[in-house]
């Protein structure tokens, strides 16, 4: 029990928060506004000029397929890293680890708490005003798109966490993890489909971006395309094997980061 009221506490407690100080609301807005924006007009002109669709992918469905991206980037997953840095640097690590639950479990909710708030809002907000500017993509009235959108979001959310997670525990071995974060941070940037839409892709880029863990964290980006209603099993499996894989080595890390703190002089 628990396990199930933690979580529920720390989702009502951030998201309180965040209402009644809506400061990070208007900043994450502020930043959809100002890259997402403009790289809609830009694409508007690019496929203006190509006809209209290029590598048989529309507009429309492009354009829907970044959102898709920029709207789970407000969720603010990547953060954990540093936070986890935090915690290493001010000793907090240890006040935590020595209570009656899992740090990283704890680490997980909190970061999903941050960022709930913000992401619900802008996503009804920038996906209604999309569809008003440029209409639905034709996928997203199949059921196959309803049915396994949700899955696929899930799988990101933990994949990202363990993923940077995974980043967070270096810290309790290099005293600074900002280099690698920034190295993980764009291969997920560039091969999640932010500023160049995966079905733009050359073929050795996509495929990258298909076996990679940091492509599989993104894969809500490939839902909008007709191709999801084909390969999304495919897509399931990549995605599920590395949640796997990294877990385990997520598990292993926290492991050995235990063994290197002295909780209570033990």
């Amino acid at each position: 029990m628990k396990a199930i009221r933690l979580p529920s506490k720390i989702l009502k407690t951030l998201t309180k928060d965040r209402m009644h100080y809506p400061e990070r609301l208007i900043v994450d807005t502020l930043s959809v506004v100002a890259r997402f924006g403009v790289l809609i007009i830009l694409y508007s002109y690019v496929f203006k000029i190509n006809g209209g669709s290029i590598n048989n992918t529309t507009f429309v469905t492009a354009a829907w397929s970044m959102f898709f991206y920029f709207s789970f980037m407000i969720l603010g997953l990547r953060s954990i890293s540093k936070y986890i840095m935090q915690d290493v640097k001010t000793g907090n690590v240890e006040v935590l680890f020595s209570k009656p639950i899992s740090y990283m479990f704890y680490r997980f909710w909190w970061q999903i708490g941050l960022g709930l708030y913000s992401f619900i809002i802008i996503t009804i907000v920038g996906g209604l005003s999309l569809y008003l500017a440029i209409g639905f993509p034709s996928t997203f009235t199949s059921s196959i798109f309803l049915f396994t959108v949700p899955f696929i979001f899930l799988g990101g959310v933990v994949l990202s966490l363990i993923l940077y997670g995974i980043v967070g525990l270096l810290a309790f071995w290099i005293q600074d993890i900002n280099p690698v974060f920034w190295i993980v941070d764009k291969a997920v940037m560039i091969l999640g489909g932010s500023y160049l839409p995966v079905a733009l892709f050359p073929l050795i880029m996509y495929k990258i971006a298909l076996y990679s863990p940091f492509g599989a964290s993104q894969f809500l980006t490939h839902s909008v395309y007709e191709s999801w209603q084909v390969n999304w099993y495919e897509l399931f499996s990549i995605q599920f094997f590395w949640i796997i894989i990294l877990g385990f080595t997520l598990y292993l890390m926290f492991r050995g980061a235990k063994k290197k703190v002295s909780v209570n002089g033990g």
